[in-house]
């Protein structure tokens, strides 16, 4: 497994809202769980899967999971999922990660550094620190709470690296104060590519209401939604000056945004607003719980410009 956060590949990927015979990853959002997608309830919105259309030799999809259970420690699965990637990327051509998802069932169960989510960190870390990565050269990540029995991983993964670009509204993740856990997230807010004619793409972390490090608007979904709104904003003109790419500062009809939602009635409103903010992004929603338990909405995305 090899990170960099300075070289940039010429990649030939689309992500396509529909069925596509030559997917390199195909990810089903209507419901249905592991290995076709996160198992998720589909709240409404203009498509229900992903495909990930690259050459085979420039892009690797992996899906892995370890049984799973709300009640158990998640920090023995996490640090076995990630042992596994780094051993099958390390294997592999294919040894540069550029997107990572993980869902597992009772993310904020447990109390202060026995929450569940903090303990996938510390399993997530220890693999890590023993393959000598760094946090600050990780890519973008979704870490969302499911209903089923497994923990899965699903790894996107190139013949080259991608940028990692941060968002200057908020701490990195790797640089979190320990009132977070004993072990920081490891995640980029972004990783940038190049494409192919010229154009680049933007794989989104999950993106929330977090400013600086602190939760901003608790209990207030339509406040957070604004404020992850405008977090994304933020990221997208960082990352139209680091890649020298200013089509990059908005989305457009190429766009494709998950929306986490922790309560499915609060959907119908933050869709509205979405929808209003920018009216050419295709939405997904999606019923999932989000890392932090005062979190009610969390926005990931693929855009290309």
């Amino acid at each position: 497994m090899t990170l960099s956060p300075n070289a940039a590949p010429t990649y030939c990927l689309e992500v396509h809202p529909a069925a596509n015979a030559d997917a390199t990853l195909e990810i089903a959002l209507d419901g249905r769980g592991h290995p076709d997608g996160p198992g998720l309830e589909f709240l409404g919105g203009d498509f229900d899967q992903e495909c990930w259309c690259a050459p085979e030799s420039q892009l690797r999809a992996i899906v892995l999971s370890e049984p799973d259970d709300p009640d158990a420690d998640a920090a023995a699965p996490a640090e076995l999922l990630y042992r596994k990637l780094v051993r099958a990327l390390g294997e592999s051509r294919f040894g540069y990660p550029l997107r990572l998802w993980n869902y597992f069932p009772g993310i904020n169960h447990g109390e202060d550094d026995r929450e569940r989510y903090r303990r996938f960190c510390v399993g997530r870390g220890r693999a890590l620190e023993a393959a000598g990565l760094n946090d600050a050269s990780m890519c973008a990540a979704t870490a969302i709470g499911s209903e089923q029995p497994v923990m899965q991983l699903v790894a996107l993964a190139g013949v080259s690296p991608g940028i990692s670009i941060e968002n200057p509204r908020q701490v990195s993740a790797w640089n979190y104060p320990r009132r977070y856990g004993p072990r920081q997230p490891a995640f980029a807010r972004a990783t940038g590519i190049d494409l192919a004619d010229n154009r680049a793409g933007l794989l989104i972390s999950g993106t929330a209401s977090v400013i600086g490090h602190a939760t901003a608007h608790p209990g207030d979904a339509l406040a957070q939604t604004d404020e992850a709104a405008s977090n994304l904003d933020a990221l997208l003109a960082h990352a139209a000056g680091v890649m020298n790419r200013p089509a990059l500062a908005g989305f457009g009809e190429h766009s494709l945004a998950r929306v986490y939602v922790r309560h499915a009635e609060d959907w119908p409103a933050i869709e509205q607003r979405l929808r209003r903010r920018w009216p050419a992004l295709r939405l997904c929603g999606l019923r999932g719980d989000v890392c932090r338990r005062d979190l009610l909405v969390e926005i990931e995305a693929w855009h290309t410009a």
